[in-house]
């Protein structure tokens, strides 16, 4: 399992997402579906440490 709470991430005064939590639960199936330019990249960026 693996569970964050309460992600923000910004570019200068431009806030790309707020508050964000989630759960994964082991062995579930899960997709992260967004625009081009939404920060995607970024949160799978965030929840690796890297």
């Amino acid at each position: 399992m693996l569970s964050t709470s309460n992600i923000t991430m910004q570019f200068g005064a431009k806030p790309l997402f707020e508050d964000v939590s989630v759960k994964f639960e082991s062995g579930g199936h899960y997709g992260l579906i967004g625009a081009n330019g939404s920060g995607k990249s970024t949160f799978m960026k965030i929840l690796a440490g890297t």
